[in-house]
């Protein structure tokens, strides 16, 4: 019986229109919504920005309502030397092992969309104990998104309530059975001794 809903589950969501599959939070965040979102969390001006992954759809220009807010904004193209990252260019595996040290690295984490590698960084960064990781509500966001009569500090007062509870550090597994232990680890799993690596 599982298995039937969740291939009905995996139909339905094939049928959904753009409109219908953004408004539930299944599209990636667009470059004005990271705009928004950050500058509705606080995000200074000067912040530096780190983003990962290849070309957005459209280019770097589909970039430039971020680049417009956050200037210091990065990749591993505009960070590397000339010629650095040549020995990897073809290598897909390579490029993306960069971006998730950076990633794994930085002081927050924030993933556009879902997907392994921000599930991987989200069980990492827990382990890790220490490192923010923030899980955009699209869902629940779209709707004031879409509300072009909101002002500005209404709307980033919804955006900061919307986002209380995924504003700190991600969580272990703990005692919560069912978790994907990708993005929950299992501290009793795992060996944090740096003296005990065999």
């Amino acid at each position: 019986m599982r298995g039937y809903n969740d291939r009905s589950s995996l139909k339905g969501r094939s049928n959904m229109t753009y409109h219908e599959r953004k408004m539930a939070g299944l599209c990636p965040l667009t470059a004005m919504d990271v705009t928004r979102l950050l500058k509705a969390l606080g995000a200074q001006k000067d912040a530096r920005i780190y983003w990962a992954g290849g070309q957005p759809l459209g280019g770097k220009e589909a970039l430039h309502p971020l680049i417009h807010e956050f200037p210091h904004l990065y990749n591993k193209e505009d960070l590397a030397l000339p010629g650095e990252l040549e020995p990897f260019a073809k290598k897909a595996s390579l490029m993306a092992a960069i971006d998730y040290i950076v990633s794994e690295k930085s002081d927050v984490f924030m993933p556009s969309h879902g997907g392994n590698m921000g599930h991987a960084l989200q069980g990492h960064r827990a382990y890790a104990g220490h490192k923010k990781y923030i899980t955009p509500n699209k869902r629940q966001m779209h709707p004031y998104f879409l509300n072009p009569s909101l002002p500005e500090a209404e709307f980033n007062s919804i955006v900061k309530e919307l986002h209380q509870n995924s504003l700190g550090q991600p969580e272990l597994r703990t005692s919560k059975v069912g978790r994907d232990v990708t993005k929950y680890p299992v501290p009793e799993c795992m060996c944090n001794d740096s003296h005990n690596d065999s």
